[in-house]
């Protein structure tokens, strides 16, 4: 596709996300903004929204390299109830078999345990032969989370001014060399690359909207379904946008990144 048509692709998806907007527009605006700045600070904008854009678009190629390095997998209760369902477990024995008491104390962490794990193990649902995750589509919200809006990783790409390599990771290196080519399409390209730059400098409410979206999910991989959903009432939203509507548009806005910020 000529990259001047990959921009006007995006541009519909853009001003598609306006239809989820209740007649009227949104409500609460303000406060929602609020609470997503107590939630999530605003010192690690852009890069809270550019790592949301990053995990929509990488696809995890379940390699096992999370699931053997990660030591301590912590679990809610929901997530306990979550998978136990998945499995056709009951929660009772499926907390037996698979979690552990948390490592830091009740009043800090609440009913959150930990997933029963050896140093240098993989995780008990871990499958080579699948390949991969044996209850991905239910996995362990941090597991959702990692490693883009990891707190780990939030705090180094604040810290280092860059939306930071995930190492070892091949979904994200494949990512980042999909985006380099992108950049240098735009190079090769100025009056493709004026017109991105144009489409996210206006101001316009499509982008506006778009960004608060982009948050939204953001907030919905960070914390999970249930505290995205509930910001999404708050705004007269019918439900949170999906993945799917989010792609094209969240592919404008990291090239348009890609473009300014050096992916190390």
């Amino acid at each position: 596709m000529d990259l001047s048509e990959e921009i006007d692709c995006g541009t519909r998806a853009l001003q598609a996300l306006r239809k989820l907007v209740p007649v009227g527009g949104l409500k609460n605006l303000e406060s929602v903004r609020q609470d997503m700045d107590e939630m999530i600070s605003p010192e690690f904008e852009p890069y809270f929204s550019a790592n949301a854009a990053m995990h929509l678009l990488a696809e995890c190629e379940r390699c096992g390299w999370c699931c053997r390095e990660e030591n301590a997998i912590a679990v809610s209760i929901e997530d306990c109830r979550r998978i136990a369902r998945h499995l056709g477990l009951s929660l009772k024995r499926f907390m037996m078999q698979y979690t552990r008491p948390h490592e830091l104390k009740a009043e800090e962490v609440g009913s959150a345990r930990m997933l029963k794990k050896g140093a240098g193990e993989f995780c008990p649902f871990y499958d080579a032969a699948m390949p991969g995750c044996r209850v991905h589509s239910v996995k362990p919200q941090v597991c959702r989370a990692a490693y883009y809006l990891s707190r780990m990783n939030l705090m180094l790409c604040e810290e280092r001014k860059e939306v930071s390599a995930i190492p070892n990771c091949p979904a994200d290196a494949r990512l980042r060399a999909r985006l380099a080519e992108f950049a240098m399409r735009l190079d090769a390209n100025p009056r493709a690359r004026e017109k991105l730059e144009k489409l996210f400098s206006s101001g316009g409410p499509e982008v506006e909207i778009f960004l608060l979206f982009l948050r939204l999910k953001g907030m919905e991989i960070y914390f999970g379904q249930e505290r995205a959903e509930t910001l999404a009432r708050r705004l007269g939203l019918a439900r949170v946008p999906g993945d799917g509507e989010m792609r094209e548009a969240g592919w404008m806005w990291a090239g348009r990144i890609a473009a300014d910020i050096v992916f190390r």
